[in-house]
């Protein structure tokens, strides 16, 4: 009889796939993980649901002891790395990671862009402004840094390429500033989440660029893959950017927002390959 039950927001494609990990390697039987959706009241009753939205549960059903968060992934994984506890519990290590942990977890929302089903339990994270703040700043500074190996390694390598860093550098600082002044014209709660998606946006393209870098360095002539790859990306990149403004409410309630966002982007796109 199953005692164990790590509980998981399934509408959350981060917490299904590593949750599922656990499965996959041993760590926790099938009937050991179970999703919120389609949890029994009698399981739901015995933890606190605020803090099971915001820190992973895991209880212990004979004992109804409750681990969160950090706490429960450390108790599973230490089935396996018997010497993680010790670890953790070095005070900057354990500090560290519940902070890394909240940081994720408070704005896993805004990274998958999913919504609960109808029907579906609302396990959405609270909103912790300290954090959101955090993760776009942390996210808009990597972006920024990133401007410069792009420059270098793949936008240079087009023939017609004339920019120089400080002119893609400022562009890039121009269409942050333009969308940071979009979003004051919107309530705060979907400003916050607009910024939230322009900036996980921006940090998929950004990853997908870095990625031309290593297949330049062996194929720096052939133009054609860069072609074709910028027409991948483009295609992608129009296809995540309605899903994820659709997400936040964009799309349906301030269409005029999208048309400037858009017709701004393709501005500082046109600009930059100009």
């Amino acid at each position: 009889m199953k005692q164990k039950l790590l509980i998981y927001d399934d509408n959350c494609p981060l917490c299904a796939w590593y949750s599922n990990l656990f499965v996959k390697y041993g760590l926790l039987q099938s009937e050991e993980r179970k999703p919120f959706s389609s949890l029994d009241n009698d399981i739901l009753l015995r933890i606190d649901f605020d803090k099971g939205k915001d820190e992973i549960p895991y209880i212990d059903t004979a004992t109804g002891k409750v681990l969160y968060g950090i706490d429960a992934l450390v108790d599973i994984l230490s089935a396996k790395m018997p010497w993680l506890p010790a670890v953790v519990n070095i005070k900057p290590v354990n500090w560290f990671l519940r902070k890394l942990y909240k940081l994720v977890s408070y704005n896993r929302k805004v990274i998958v862009a999913k919504k609960c089903g109808k029907g579906d339990i609302d396990c959405a994270p609270s909103f912790n402004i300290f954090y959101r703040l955090l993760f776009l700043v942390l996210f808009l500074a990597f972006n920024s840094a990133m401007v410069y190996p792009i420059h270098t390694y793949v936008l240079s390598a087009i023939p017609a390429y004339t920019k120089s860093f400080y002119e893609v550098e400022t562009a890039h600082f121009i269409l942050v500033a333009l969308n940071c002044t979009l979003a004051f014209t919107l309530p705060a709660k979907r400003a916050f989440e607009y910024i939230g998606q322009v900036n996980m946006l921006a940090l998929e393209t950004v990853l997908l660029l870095l990625l031309l870098i290593p297949v330049l360095a062996y194929f720096s002539s052939a133009i054609w893959i860069i072609c074709l790859y910028f027409l991948l990306l483009t295609i992608f990149i129009i296809s995540e950017y309605l899903r994820r403004m659709d997400y936040a409410g964009i799309i349906t309630r301030n269409r005029w927002l999208a048309a400037i966002n858009i017709t701004s982007f393709s501005g500082i796109v046109l600009y930059i390959i100009s």
